[in-house]
């Protein structure tokens, strides 16, 4: 039988009720400080490149990414309201210099070969196997060639912890939108929308599941 797909997107907590406690629950249960520092510093920003955020949250990435290259130009996009008005307050807070945007989820508004290097942080398990192909599509259209692509999200599980940690979050999660990141596919996604030299760089055994840095270029 074939599934249904949801045609709304999946909030940061699944539930758009959850989204002001979204900052606690991921300083509390990720080790999501090391992750992000560590994605940023995978990403050798340099004064001058554009940087995307994709799916960009409540900001937290952005703004680690802006204070370790205050000189670069960094945007933000994301499909959900409420949580990009958590994200311009934080922002505001920490007087960084970020390009917010609100977008359909379809195609991204941003020209052709834009960006020098695209970030992002535990949201492509929030889309359906359909959403991440068109948005993987996406990203290679904006980001220039010779551009890297680095991300953090839901991997294959690396022990039998996490492997029943992270089948107990999919319940709660969804079980269509993260069977791709279950399988450990989410790097083969990336190579079929045309990115080269896909690699994991590391994993972080987490209470929820494993979390695997993903690199890719496009040529």
């Amino acid at each position: 039988m074939a599934e249904t797909v949801p045609n709304n997107f999946v909030p940061a907590l699944r539930y758009h009720w959850l989204t002001k406690v979204y900052d606690w629950v991921l300083k509390n249960v990720f080790p999501e400080k090391q992750i992000k520092e560590d994605l940023i510093q995978l990403a050798h920003l340099l004064p001058g490149q554009n940087i995307l955020d994709f799916g960009v949250g409540t900001a937290t990435l952005s703004i680690i990414a802006y204070k370790s290259q205050p000189a670069a130009h960094f945007h933000g996009i994301d499909v959900d309201k409420a949580i990009l008005e958590i994200a311009t307050k934080k922002v505001a807070t920490e007087k960084a210099v970020i390009e917010l945007r609100q977008y359909d989820g379809q195609a991204l508004p941003y020209r052709n070969d834009m960006f020098d290097t695209i970030i992002s942080s535990l949201v492509f398990h929030h889309l359906y196997t359909e959403g991440k192909t068109k948005s993987l599509a996406e990203l290679f259209r904006v980001l220039k060639p010779g551009g890297r692509l680095i991300i953090a999200d839901f991997g294959k599980a690396r022990s039998t912890y996490t492997k029943i940690a992270f089948g107990l979050f999919r319940r709660f999660d969804g079980e269509y939108n993260t069977r791709i990141n279950a399988q450990g596919l989410l790097p083969k996604c990336i190579q079929d929308a045309g990115f080269k030299s896909v690699v994991e760089l590391n994993h972080y055994n987490t209470v929820v599941g494993t979390i695997t840095l993903i690199e890719a270029t496009k040529e």
